[in-house]
């Protein structure tokens, strides 16, 4: 599992639908147009999405919370759109069986920004929480793209990819060890709007801060014995050039529990810093 092709004909948008095969569902208001309407999303645990904690990488999850808040998000502010620009998870348990099932609302919807509330519960195990989030999305205006849904709006869940490849090869991180990871910027993995996914983003920091902690630990464990949790993801600015460099240093914890800073920047773009996450790796 080490190439990617996606499927013909090719629409940039879909890249990231089709390799993570999320399903989405909007769940109208029962105070019909005067409400706003929450959102469920369901995603298969596929080989490649596994890490070392046996279920979902942590970067893999943020990914289908960032979709399914996002389109939650931007659902409740039409004709504009929105963009994310944090995330914030708590995860409760690494061992998933899957499906795994999203739950999304609006906590708040103001002029310039929406918060949303997403829940993730392992319909394997009872439907048990593993992950809640909170997602801020700042509205934008969304320009020439005509953005038209029939309501409610969904998205069925696309089938299984041929050979399909780990996170590390799909979103173009490049091997290595150390504080320093970096990822090439693709077209499929840009958004819309010609930037860098904030998915990427997420599943880069997973990446980074695991190597990062396995790099200055002071046992034998290896990367493949650690699993990215609990993480607070910032983005600060679009990532339009790349490569992209992902920076971290390894505050400390105690035995078997590391917290990771990640500083990301945009080396095309001057070095500039365009995202910052804190992530809780842990021992598995």
């Amino acid at each position: 599992m080490s190439g990617f092709t996606p499927s013909e004909p090719v629409d940039v948008r879909h890249y990231m639908s089709e390799y993570f095969r999320l399903e989405r569902w909007e769940i109208p208001s029962a105070d019909g147009d005067e409400g706003l309407s929450e959102f469920g999303g369901r995603v298969p645990l596929d080989p490649h999405h596994r890490g070392a904690g046996g279920g979902m990488r942590t970067g893999v999850l943020l990914t289908n919370v960032d979709s399914v808040g996002g389109f939650l998000a931007g659902l409740s502010v039409l004709p504009r759109w929105t963009v994310t620009t944090s995330l914030m998870a708590t995860v409760t348990r690494l061992d998933h069986r899957g499906p795994l099932r999203l739950h999304g609302r609006v906590l708040r919807r103001g002029r310039n920004s929406v918060v949303a509330g997403l829940t993730v519960a392992d319909e394997g195990r009872g439907d048990v929480l593993v992950a809640a989030a909170t997602g801020t999305f700042a509205v934008l205006d969304p320009g020439d793209m005509r953005l038209e849904f029939p309501r409610p709006a969904t998205v069925p869940m696309p089938p299984p990819m041929a050979d399909t490849p780990l996170p590390e090869a799909f979103f173009r991180i490049d091997p290595g060890v150390g504080t320093t990871t970096r990822l090439e910027l693709a077209d499929h993995l840009r958004n819309p709007w010609g930037i860098l996914h904030g998915g990427a983003v997420a599943v880069l920091v997973d990446v980074a801060a695991c190597r990062a902690a396995a790099s200055t630990g002071a046992g034998p464990v290896t990367v493949e014995g650690l699993a990215a949790a609990d993480t607070v993801l910032h983005y600060l600015r679009p990532v339009r050039v790349g490569p992209v460099e992902a920076r971290c240093s390894v505050v400390g914890g105690p035995p078997g529990r590391a917290l990771v800073r990640v500083a990301v920047h945009d080396l095309g773009a001057e070095d500039r810093l365009v995202s910052l996450a804190s992530v809780v790796v842990l021992e598995v």
